[in-house]
């Protein structure tokens, strides 16, 4: 299993750098079942690069973006970042990780002053 990198996963969603973008893509297509990974600290950062750096997508788009690339049979990815990418996508007041320490933790697992998070906990 190979593991892919947070500018793999922005060429991909982006196109920018077209020829990069071209190789990714033909790179995951051409893989057998399981071949990559994708690790929630590479979505971690691919979610802050992609809503905040200069491409400013909207939340949905990036992770309606992530679930077609985790619903493709050469992407492996666990539970609970497939839950983590789905909460992420509705709930706008919630970064990346909040979500993954919510699905984690759950309402009763999770040590925070983060007032957000805490009336998501509670809910």
């Amino acid at each position: 299993m190979k593991y892919i990198d947070t500018n793999i996963l922005v060429r991909v969603i982006t196109g920018d750098l077209p020829e990069k973008a071209t190789e990714a893509i033909s790179a995951i297509q051409e893989a057998g079942q399981n071949d990559y990974c994708i690790l929630d600290a590479v979505l971690v950062e691919a979610c802050f690069v992609l809503e905040f750096h200069d491409y400013k997508m909207t939340r949905s788009d990036i992770a309606d973006a992530l679930l077609v690339l985790i619903d493709t049979p050469q992407i492996y990815v666990n539970d609970v970042t497939l839950q983590t990418v789905k909460l992420y996508r509705n709930h706008p007041n919630l970064d990346y990780v909040d979500c993954l320490l919510f699905i984690s933790g759950g309402k009763q697992g999770v040590y925070t002053f983060d007032q957000e998070l805490q009336k998501e906990l509670l809910n």
